[in-house]
């Protein structure tokens, strides 16, 4: 035998721990692995972690998520958790913001895109992130030190001073940028662990404390006046206590009942299983009984209750442009930095805490991971018109309570935030309809079937618009010639005798019947007034074109009133029109049938003997 041999049975008699049981013979002899072996493992290890699969699952977990999810298990779940998460969302963070000083819409914004950006960048299924009370008072804090004058704003909605109010909302949005640096800076060099240096009596403490000022800073709005910000729990209460001559009953009296109400619907949802559902429902359905009662018991004016005003609707608008110049950059950074380790603390926290035993494995927490989506959503939040978000501890309770399994909860809970915005907006309903219908289509069907119901709805909207085209009555403005909407200027005066339309779409087969009625209906209104009618006018100057089967009509329509006596006459036509009633020999008649305006029509009606054309 060969001493190479010998050499290797010696070593599998030494590996066997000198047992005598053990027949070295019997134990396999592995080769020694080369240099080259070593590194070429090494080098597939690497290229298999920088795969696109691998890449794009490490920027975007929502990826390795979306694989193993069960779609007829999940889904159900996870849209009752962001409906749920969404309905208590947008009461909260209206309040939040206007705890932060700003206005109401801002916390709209911070509960849209970055609530949407840490949905498919975060490794939490659980957390609802947005807007919270802890950092919108941090915020507050920081800004009003940093911006001369920010106290004197006390309704960011109708600030006193619309300059300082502008400056202070550039702020916010610059320290929204710092955060989402600190975050992904933090994340990148993978610091995640610096959150295991807090223990639990800091963090305890921490949060008691915040909790209290937050209650307290809220009391103004019960008690009905105004009081100074501040941030010691002992100032607050003499800015209060110095303020009580002040106090308003009607909304101390009205603040108590929603109070009372708010908490036995928490009550029952939790002593009874069955209207458990009802407990995620009491923050939206308290706002919306509120805004119901002042506005249909004019409360506002009968009893003085403050409202917070119009919240400005609409998607958020592009806010990049406010990071630079970057004034008071030292005190905004320490502000940044405060605001950061707090909201990590706060989220990394709460996440564990409603993690369940099953998440190991299918959503793993990876702290860096966090700190990666937290930037990514307040990033989006710098870009689009909000300020510092995190995880908030009630929301992301209602997440888990009502089961939400992944991140498509918070997309849920985003797209009815968005639906909100678009309904606050003065945008027509039609183009808010095409963009939902584009946008769950896109989500829950597929990309190309949601575009392909969107371009659907459009043509039907656009075939809505000339068969149902808009009819608008004019009158003239009194002491002028001019004529306008009746619907759009209320004080103008119509004309006795004399119904005078305007037609806003074309004349075609598609709407004969619809104008035809709308004529008829018209008609009839005026003789039930005793006024029966001598003459319409039909200002079809926004029509773009007539077919035959209108001008046939029209001739129709002439031939029938002058039997009854009334006179049917076109104001405005384009050469298109012309011509068509042209070829039906509508304008070969001995009367005149088109004038240049509605003031040449009046001229006509008033001196029969005058031509036009």
């Amino acid at each position: 035998m060969h001493a190479e041999s010998h050499g290797l049975l010696r070593a599998s008699r030494n590996d066997s721990g000198g047992d005598p049981s053990v027949d070295p013979l019997t134990v396999p002899i592995l080769p020694e692995r080369s240099v080259w072996d070593s590194a070429a493992s090494r080098f597939t290890r690497w290229q298999q972690n920088c795969s696109v699969n691998s890449v794009l699952e490490a920027a975007l977990p929502c990826v390795r998520w979306l694989k193993t999810y069960k779609w007829r298990a999940y889904i159900l779940s996870d849209v009752l958790a962001g409906l749920a998460v969404g309905a208590m969302a947008v009461p909260q963070c209206v309040s939040f913001a206007l705890m932060a000083g700003l206005p109401s819409a801002y916390g709209l914004y911070s509960a849209f895109l970055p609530v949407l950006a840490y949905s498919l960048t975060g490794s939490s299924p659980q957390l609802a992130v947005g807007p919270v009370a802890l950092v919108s008072l941090l915020l507050s804090e920081g800004l009003t030190k940093v911006i001369p004058g920010a106290e004197v704003n006390t309704n960011p909605n109708r600030p006193a001073d619309p300059a300082v109010q502008k400056q202070y909302n550039h702020a916010a949005i610059q320290v929204s940028l710092l955060v989402s640096i600190i975050y992904l800076v933090l994340g990148v060099l993978r610091l995640g662990f610096v959150t295991h240096f807090l223990s639990r009596p800091i963090i305890s403490a921490f949060l008691t404390a915040g909790t209290i000022i937050i209650s307290f800073s809220q009391v103004k709005y019960l008690l009905g006046y105004n009081v100074p910000r501040a941030n010691q729990l002992h100032k607050m209460l003499y800015s209060l206590v110095s303020g009580l001559h002040q106090l308003r009953w009607p909304e101390l009296v009205m603040g108590l009942c929603w109070i009372a109400l708010l908490l036995s619907i928490k009550r029952v949802a939790a002593h009874h299983r069955r209207f458990q559902w009802i407990g995620a429902l009491g923050p939206i359905s308290v706002a919306s009984l509120s805004i119901i009662t002042v506005y249909l018991g004019n409360l506002q004016q009968q009893a003085g209750i403050a409202v917070v005003g119009s919240i400005t609707g609409g998607l958020p608008e592009m806010t990049a442009s406010w990071w630079l110049p970057m004034d008071n950059f030292p005190q905004l950074a320490a502000t940044a930095v405060v605001i950061s380790f707090v909201s990590l603390l706060e989220s990394i926290s709460i996440a564990r805490a409603l993690a369940e035993p099953q998440q190991d494995v299918l959503h793993p927490l990876d702290a860096n991971q966090e700190l990666l989506g937290l930037g990514w959503a307040n990033l989006a939040g710098a870009v689009f018109n909000s300020y510092p978000t995190t995880g908030s501890f009630a929301r992301s309770a209602v997440a888990k309570y009502t089961g939400a399994k992944s991140g498509l909860a918070g997309v849920v809970t985003a797209g009815l935030v968005g639906i909100t915005l678009l309904c606050l907006t003065q945008a027509s309903k039609p183009d808010w309809l095409v963009w939902m219908v584009v946008f769950l289509g896109c989500l829950f069907v597929g990309i190309d079937w949601g575009l392909a119901f969107g371009v659907g709805l459009s043509i039907l909207i656009q075939l809505g618009y000339i068969t149902f085209p808009e009819i608008q009555i004019l009158g003239s403005i009194p002491g002028t010639a001019v004529f306008r909407n009746l619907g759009q200027y209320p004080h103008v005066g119509t004309i006795k005798g004399i119904l005078i339309l305007r037609l806003v779409g074309p004349l075609c087969f598609a709407n004969v019947e619809h104008i035809k009625d709308s004529l008829a209906e018209h008609e009839a209104v005026s003789i039930s007034k005793g006024e029966p009618l001598q003459s319409i006018l039909l200002d079809v100057s926004g029509a773009s074109h007539m077919d035959t089967t209108a001008a046939e009509a029209m001739k129709d329509w002439r031939e029938g009133y002058e039997r009854t006596g009334v006179r049917l006459a076109l104001v405005d036509p384009n050469s298109q029109i012309t011509m068509t009633l042209q070829k039906t020999g509508l304008l070969d008649s001995g009367d005149q049938l088109v004038f240049p305006s509605v003031e040449a029509a009046m001229l006509h009606i008033q001196q029969p003997g005058a031509v036009y054309f």
